[in-house]
């Protein structure tokens, strides 16, 4: 077997069994060990890596981040609030997503690879997305009411959304090949039968990107003629469940106050941790991370009320049904504080300097379609952080740091712009 069928085949096999793991143990077929997503996903960069890789050629600035951060987490580690165990679990867990992508952006691969590799995924959240999509249009409901293959509503709306910007990308890249384009309308339909607002930003988020990207008159048009038909056979099935959802959210936010609300409530005690634990933040596995809760529950979370908010309660994290990892900003604002806070977020959005350059200036379509998926799935990620613990999900890490890594390496070829 060919060194790239190894790649695209243990990719695709690894996103099965880890998104679909949940699924598979709520049926009683097999149970997975905790931590094991985590593991997967490691040993198939890492494994890929021996057999692909390179070396370890980073960017000069990605060497620096990194140097910064290390001597960060050594004082942070004097200071932190919680013992040596959590602060190293929150640690693999936060940053996790730097090891996938210094891996994945040094596993060579071919341009037609990378391509089998994106239509490989495209064609794994279609048909995972399919069956909720057609129940939704025939029944006339929700997807939140119907059935998903996914641990949720949220990740599956979050799944369609990678969808629609793979199949953008691909359709940049192969020169308008129709069936891409209908590819992201179809999964666009989908994420707007979530009803779920902050999806459907960010879906419109990533037609704006692609209609301001898009030069060609006609194509604009199509855009537009395509997305106005497909709002209108969305809210022509969920109209009125949609604004009823909403109605929702806002007597919910009416009645408990912002400072009460579970998402602007743990915000608050965020900025009350960061501003108290000024400038390195309480120390990872402190607060509203996996490792805040691992062998015990934090103190911080009384200390600053959040325990007292929703379902953050030891009690809900007891029965696994609870609200405390709703939102991801927060644990990294109030664990890493200011100085490591603006550390991370010059690590998460590095990848996207190079493609912001390209996208402009080459006539190549390959690193224009890959530039778009880069900067559309780390902007698409950073966004969903704000309402959902996405960025530190193990699938999505792999994807918005594994295979954008895979993409990245195309970018640092030296090609002639």
């Amino acid at each position: 077997m060919k060194k790239s069928k190894i790649l695209i085949n243990s990719f695709i096999a690894t996103v099965v069994i880890i998104f679909l793991s949940e699924w598979i143990q709520s049926l009683e077929i097999l149970t997975f060990p905790p931590g094991f997503r985590h593991v997967a996903m490691f040993v198939l960069f890492f494994m890929n890596w021996l057999l692909l890789g390179k070396g370890l050629n980073l960017d000069l600035k990605y060497k620096k981040y990194i140097f910064g951060l290390s001597i960060f987490l050594v004082i942070s580690l004097l200071y932190a609030v919680s013992g040596f165990f959590n602060f190293f679990l929150g640690l693999v867990f936060t940053f996790v997503f730097v090891i996938l992508f210094i891996l994945g952006s040094n596993i060579k691969t071919s341009r037609n690879t990378l391509l089998s590799l994106l239509k490989a995924l495209l064609t794994f959240i279609t048909l995972t997305s399919v069956y909720s999509i057609f129940e939704g249009l025939i029944k006339g409901i929700s997807l939140r009411e119907g059935v998903t293959l996914f641990r949720e509503v949220g990740a599956l709306g979050t799944m369609m959304n990678i969808g629609v910007i793979i199949a953008l990308s691909l359709y940049v890249v192969t020169k308008n090949q129709k069936k891409f384009f209908y590819y992201a309308l179809f999964l666009s339909l989908g994420v707007l039968l979530t009803i779920l607002k902050k999806t459907i930003i960010s879906n419109l988020i990533v037609w704006t990107f692609y209609f301001i990207y898009e030069s060609n008159v006609k194509s604009r048009f199509k855009i537009i003629f395509f997305s106005i038909f497909v709002v209108f056979a969305g809210f022509l099935v969920i109209g009125e469940k949609f604004e009823e959802d909403i109605d929702k959210n806002l007597s919910y936010l009416n009645d408990v106050g912002s400072e009460d609300h579970v998402r602007l409530g743990m915000y608050y005690a965020s900025y009350n941790v960061a501003r108290d634990y000024f400038p390195f933040g309480s120390g990872l596995g402190s607060f509203a991370s996996l490792s805040s809760i691992t062998g015990g529950y934090s103190k911080l979370h009384y200390d600053y009320n959040v325990a007292y908010i929703g379902y953050n309660g030891p009690e809900h994290v007891s029965s696994g049904r609870h609200t405390l990892l709703d939102t991801f900003w927060p644990h990294i604002i109030a664990e890493l504080g200011v100085l490591g806070s603006i550390l991370y977020l010059f690590l998460w959005f590095f990848p996207v300097k190079k493609p912001f350059k390209l996208i402009r200036k080459t006539k190549d379509n390959f690193l224009k379609g890959i530039s778009f998926l880069i900067i559309l799935i780390n902007f698409t990620m950073f966004w969903e952080g704000f309402t959902l613990y996405t960025p530190e999900i193990p699938g999505f890490v792999l994807i918005h740091s594994g295979l954008v890594g895979l993409c990245y390496f195309h970018l640092k070829q030296k090609y002639i712009i």
